[in-house]
């Protein structure tokens, strides 16, 4: 995702809006590959301080994950917000930032008339993550014996709900 901001940098107090729409990378998270299910937007306003380009905006879009209790194959809908700060790392109409100071430890440099947001993009995305992904609240998961699916059927596994700490003590009272 690149913005061309060559006529922002030359005007300091301006904005522009963009929208944006490309199909993202692959993206790592906890072991496994997750794939993006169409294109991802972005909607953002580029602000120039004089000093820096502030992106605002959020990032809409779906992920091809699997449930954490069923194990079944569902997009899981994104949006999240994208807040970033980029300065020339070496531009003469743009004065110097001394990326070391401290409001400027999260700026991110960019050069030339073309700031590529992808990677933030990605980072944004990561970031808004849930911990185990569910198809639905109410998701039944898998039958801990036999495995069916309890979303599409009942299983005839016979259970009994026993504490696994206390099984010892089942065998003790079967003699």
């Amino acid at each position: 995702m690149r913005i061309d901001v060559a006529d922002l940098k030359k005007s300091p107090g301006e904005s522009i809006e963009v929208e944006l729409s490309s199909h993202l990378p692959d993206l790592e998270f906890q072991g496994e590959k997750l794939s993006f299910d169409g294109p991802a937007r972005v909607f953002a306003e580029i602000s120039n301080t004089g000093r820096a380009l502030i992106v605002k905006g959020k990032v809409t879009g779906a992920l091809k994950v699997r449930c954490g209790r069923c194990l079944e194959p569902f997009s899981l809908p994104l949006e999240v917000q994208l807040s970033e700060v980029y300065y020339p790392a070496d531009d003469e109409d743009f004065p110097a930032v001394d990326p070391s100071a401290e409001e400027a430890q999260d700026w991110i440099p960019f050069s030339g008339n073309v700031l590529d947001i992808t990677p933030e993009v990605l980072k944004s995305i990561l970031l808004e993550m849930p911990m185990r992904f569910l198809c639905r609240e109410e998701c039944r998961g898998l039958c801990s014996f036999c495995g069916q699916n309890l979303n599409r059927a009942s299983c005839t596994c016979e259970r009994e709900e026993i504490d696994p700490r206390l099984s010892v003590l089942k065998e003790i009272f079967k003699n």
